[in-house]
């Protein structure tokens, strides 16, 4: 706000000293081979010079605008939340690495939650894939409930079919992230996918109770 105040204050003499300039050229112009002539053409190089100290200062301002909107931004990098963080690694590592992290576009009213790309880009939830959707409310949803469990009682972790629209790849993802979170409270996986018992076994081995419900 204060830059803000400043840039208009700069804007402001800026105006002052160009009509400042624009008086003293059609004094000058009236002037014809007299004694005022010196005194018109030292107006003159006092409001140019005038008009550079205000064209400076309306430099250095837009620059500090410049560094303090970087510096905004570097902050909300570097100091953001544990679970924004942890909902990226998830995110991550569910899309094998198809988005680097998520995001928070402060700029959009209201700020939006977007994924980065390796390569820099950033893509909106209504960008995603039905499948990269899934995966990113599973990301947060995990997230949440580790952050939860630290702070409270560990309740069991009831997942129905997390993965109709993730390949095996993902599937193989999401139950390591899955595994994750068996270290810190019980998941019971409900799905009629029979393919998706191998993946499991693969990721949770012996540790695994599977139970067919068909056979009761």
């Amino acid at each position: 706000s204060e830059i803000s105040r400043d840039l208009a204050e700069a804007r402001d003499i800026q105006a002052e000293r160009s009509a400042n300039l624009t008086t003293a050229n059609a004094e000058l112009g009236k002037i014809s081979g007299n004694d005022d002539a010196a005194g018109a053409e030292a107006a003159r190089q006092e409001a140019l010079s005038r008009m550079g100290d205000a064209a400076e200062r309306i430099i250095n301002e837009h620059i500090a605008g410049k560094l303090l909107r970087w510096a905004i931004d570097r902050f909300r990098e570097t100091k953001q939340g544990p679970m924004l963080a942890r909902a990226s690694e998830i995110f991550s590592g569910l899309t094998l690495g198809s988005f680097s992290k998520l995001v928070v576009d402060f700029e959009s009213d209201p700020p939006r939650l977007d994924g980065l790309r390796p390569d820099g880009r950033t893509v909106g939830i209504a960008g995603m894939s039905d499948g990269t959707r899934d995966q990113l409310y599973l990301a947060l949803r995990l997230a949440a409930l580790e952050m939860h469990i630290g702070q409270g009682h560990a309740l069991p972790f009831v997942a129905d079919d997390l993965f109709i629209n993730y390949d095996d790849k993902r599937a193989l993802a999401g139950f390591e992230a899955l595994a994750k979170l068996s270290e810190m409270t019980q998941v019971v996986f409900l799905t009629h996918h029979a393919h998706l018992l191998d993946t499991a076994r693969k990721v949770f081995g012996s540790s695994a109770n599977i139970v067919d419900l068909a056979a009761y």
